[in-house]
């Protein structure tokens, strides 16, 4: 485990490294937007749910936080036998509704943590909804693969109507962290997960809406700890989690390296990011290859949840066309980092097969 008392300081400082275009092995740091090196002892105080359905997820989510926060080095985490004691003497259920720095703690104050973690559930939706949808159908090849026609778009050759049935949960979440002495709110920190569903055609799926929601509060409790402990993890990245499509169907892309001038625009997709990435933020851009200004730029918290479709943009042709260059690279930096973590080359051509 990291000594982060001696160490967080030197080795947060250090930027991410370039994995390259083929891809390799890459730092992803954060730093959290409060003074956290001035706090040794913290505790995480039970959540509270908006909704009486989230309170199992709830507990988890406090639970989570505790362990990630513990594991993490930078703290001294007080343990459950500990919080307990706490509760015994002190209610401390007021502070999870805290919204200003004037929030009061209770008469004494907690003098046994410097800081007070106080995570809440603020909304809680469970999904489960069957759809009738009309789809295309393509036509493809004896292999089973789609054709294509002179611009690379899939041929179109009919329609057929399915059931969709849908599952899925949508979390949201806050969390403070509390001075401990002074009752001053330190961190103040609300997202909203990505809504996750999973659908079946003709039938429900295997997991449960209830089941989906454990899964985004445990990446609520990940998205907490990375806002309040300091991180640098290493991860391995790979090529392909960086490319240039024309179209997404049956869970894959149609990839290309060459980009026609005539089409309007292209989709840029990042995907399958390792989980160490989870909860950090990422910038993807659009450069000419020997250019220092990006043609396209954007920033994204990249999640656990996206699926095989990952973080998609659809990227106008147009700004590209306009320099008259014919080489370009697209490139995904760690926020914070100079160098990309990940770079991937492509053309532009007059027509395809060019």
């Amino acid at each position: 485990m990291v000594n982060w008392r001696l160490a967080a300081m030197g080795l947060l400082m250090a930027s991410a490294l370039l994995a390259g275009c083929g891809g390799g092995s890459a730092y992803v740091t954060r730093h959290p937007r409060w003074q956290y090196q001035h706090y040794d002892r913290i505790a995480v105080v039970p959540a509270r749910p908006s909704d009486p359905r989230a309170a199992h997820d709830a507990l988890l989510l406090a639970d989570r936080l505790t362990t990630l926060l513990t594991q993490n080095g930078a703290f001294t985490v007080l343990s459950r036998s500990e919080m307990e004691a706490v509760f015994a003497e002190q209610d401390l259920s007021n502070l999870a509704d805290a919204i200003d720095e004037g929030t009061a703690l209770p008469a004494g104050k907690i003098k046994i943590a410097q800081a007070l973690v106080v995570p809440k559930i603020t909304d809680y939706e469970l999904i489960k909804k069957r759809d009738q949808r009309t789809i295309p159908r393509y036509a493809r090849d004896k292999r089973g693969r789609r054709l294509l026609d002179r611009s690379g778009r899939p041929i179109k050759v009919g329609e057929e109507t399915v059931y969709i049935y849908t599952h899925g949960a949508e979390v949201e979440g806050r969390v403070h962290v509390v001075d401990a002495a002074t009752g001053k709110i330190l961190l103040s920190h609300s997202v909203r997960m990505p809504q996750r569903t999973k659908t079946n055609r003709g039938r429900p799926p295997s997991a449960a809406p209830e089941d989906i929601a454990a899964e985004a509060v445990r990446e609520l409790s990940v998205d907490f700890y990375k806002r309040i402990a300091p991180t640098r993890v290493e991860v391995d990245l790979d090529s392909d989690m960086l490319v240039l499509a024309t179209d997404y169907f049956d869970g894959r892309y149609d990839e290309v390296k060459k980009l026609v001038r005539s089409w309007a625009d292209f989709i840029l997709v990042v995907r399958e990011l390792p989980e160490g990435c989870d909860r950090n933020d990422f910038r993807v851009a659009i450069a000419e290859e020997d250019g220092r200004q990006n043609l396209f730029e954007e920033e994204f918290t990249w999640s656990g949840s996206a699926g095989p479709e990952g973080i998609t943009y659809r990227v106008p042709l147009a700004p590209l066309t306009a320099t008259g260059g014919e080489k370009f690279v697209a490139k995904l930096y760690s926020v914070g980092s100079p160098e990309p973590v990940l770079e991937r080359k492509f053309k532009l051509q007059q027509v395809e097969g060019d």
